[in-house]
């Protein structure tokens, strides 16, 4: 796959509710192109709920639809979120 075929998608460091629409506009675009999706989670520092929601539902979307998600080094803060809800690991790349 090359870089050309990646949507690079990176976050700022919060990942609200507020951020939802635009990143789902992002994605959304993403799945339509058939395009592997690189999600850099490096350097959020506050995640909420909504946000992971999206993200996870986004992630078995495309699983479902055969394509590639690729997570970019997820923050500690990313990680711990994710776990704390129940999440477990959908971001990292054996899931």
């Amino acid at each position: 796959m090359t870089p050309d075929h990646i949507k690079e998608i990176d976050f700022a460091e919060q990942l609200s509710l507020a951020d939802c629409a635009e990143i789902y506009l992002q994605l959304l675009n993403a799945m339509a192109e058939g395009r592997a999706v690189s999600l850099n989670a490096s350097r959020v520092e506050r995640v909420d709920t909504a946000a992971l929601q999206l993200l996870y539902g986004f992630q078995r979307d495309a699983v479902a639809q055969g394509l590639v998600t690729i997570w970019s080094k997820p923050s500690k803060v990313f990680c711990d979120a994710v776990d704390t809800i129940g999440m477990h690991a959908f971001y990292l790349q054996d899931a």
